[in-house]
């Protein structure tokens, strides 16, 4: 290897070893120079990814803590009362449509069943034929 070689000698780091270093600063907390450290990487080099992938970690690092349980203390310290709200709200919200989407499908089923009425089929059929739009679903043009 020639000397010009050894001096420009290039590492390719994995993405994972990237996002790893970005969250050990940001999410961690470990000082600037003890992320250098434990990479073995350069000043630049790290900036670079940290300027890359920070609003990744960030993204992550959110949806992680809004999908812990509330009652986790960790979760609490770190979320607003009105994040805190927002989300339970969010969670009554998200139970209501699994009870209506429920419903829906139950009465699809009875529909079918007991009345023999394919609901679904009939309703494509109607879109395909142009009696309804997808916009106003179940009301006929006239």
């Amino acid at each position: 290897m020639s000397e010009l070689a050894k001096i420009i000698k290039h590492r390719h780091f994995p993405v994972r070893v990237k996002l790893s270093a970005v969250r050990d600063r940001l999410i961690e907390e470990l000082d600037y120079a003890e992320v250098l450290s434990k990479y073995d990487v350069s000043s630049s080099t790290f900036h670079g990814w940290l300027t890359k992938y920070k609003p990744r970690v960030m993204s992550e690092a959110s949806y992680k803590r809004l999908s812990l349980p509330v009652h986790d203390p960790k979760t609490l310290l770190s979320m607003t009362d009105k994040e805190v709200q927002e989300l339970e709200h969010l969670r009554e919200e998200l139970e209501k449509q699994k009870v209506l989407v429920e419903a829906y499908e139950l009465m699809l089923e009875l529909a079918k069943d007991r009345l023999h009425v394919d609901v679904k089929k009939n309703h494509e059929e109607m879109l395909l034929a142009g009696l309804v739009t997808a916009k106003k679903l179940g009301r006929a043009k006239r």
